[in-house]
């Protein structure tokens, strides 16, 4: 379903989609090094060499590396990513964003966050303390309605408090998370997840325009149309 300009990359344990889109060259002509085309990467959450190895083979160079939310499974090659990118470039570049309620998820004192997370998940921390590197900190702290690129922010809370949506009306896409998947949607019992929330979240986005296209977090993409068949479960 998604056009030519967005790349889907399944990565991880349980299958992340790290979407790539791409955006147009003359917003960013000083930022990107000669040849390349600049893109945002949502959610990088695992296997940082297929990602860039991707990027390298249609050209793009990351601007932006958006994350959805904090959850280690969306943000795990983050700084591989990160520093490969960053000293192709001018050092200014990808700039990291996440919603500010979840911005804890970043930085130097983010590891017993995530050790924390995967316990209340039913998973091991030493699979985070296996794949663990230093993330870095955010350079863009989203609000509800912020704007991005070509995206307007819309804050999703419910999954966790600090989820987020981006929205690219122009083009009618909306990278949705894991607040709304095909036929499904996000879970609510990890730390800062709320079931009335993301109840609220879910019928903000099956209000929407039907014909937009849906990029979730995990899963193929879909449409606001085809999911408006889960409003009768929200009530």
């Amino acid at each position: 379903m998604p056009g030519p300009l967005i790349e889907q990359v399944v990565v991880g344990d349980i299958g992340t989609n790290c979407w790539l889109y791409a955006l147009e060259a003359d917003l960013y002509p000083a930022d990107v090094p000669a040849g390349k085309r600049p893109c945002v990467v949502i959610d990088p959450g695992d296997e940082a060499g297929l990602i860039i190895s991707r990027l390298n083979e249609l050209q793009w160079f990351p601007v932006y590396i958006f994350l959805t939310h904090g959850h280690f499974d969306h943000l795990a090659a983050l700084p591989d990513l990160y520093e490969n990118f960053r000293e192709k470039g001018d050092g200014a570049y990808p700039q990291i964003a996440i919603h500010r309620l979840d911005s804890n998820y970043l930085g130097k004192n983010s590891l017993d966050i995530h050790r924390d997370s995967m316990s209340a998940a039913g998973g091991s921390p030493a699979y985070v303390d296996a794949l663990w590197k230093q993330l870095p900190e955010a350079n863009i702290l989203f609000e509800e309605g912020g704007v991005a690129g070509p995206f307007t922010v819309l804050h999703l809370p419910g999954h966790t408090q600090g989820s987020a949506g981006f929205y690219d009306e122009k083009t009618g896409v909306l990278f949705s998370g894991d607040t709304l998947f095909q036929g499904n949607w996000g879970r609510t019992d990890l730390p800062g997840g709320d079931e009335d929330q993301l109840y609220q979240s879910l019928k903000r986005l099956l209000s929407m325009k039907q014909e937009i296209v849906v990029c979730p977090g995990h899963g193929p993409a879909t449409s606001i149309k085809d999911e408006q068949r889960i409003v009768k479960f929200l009530s």
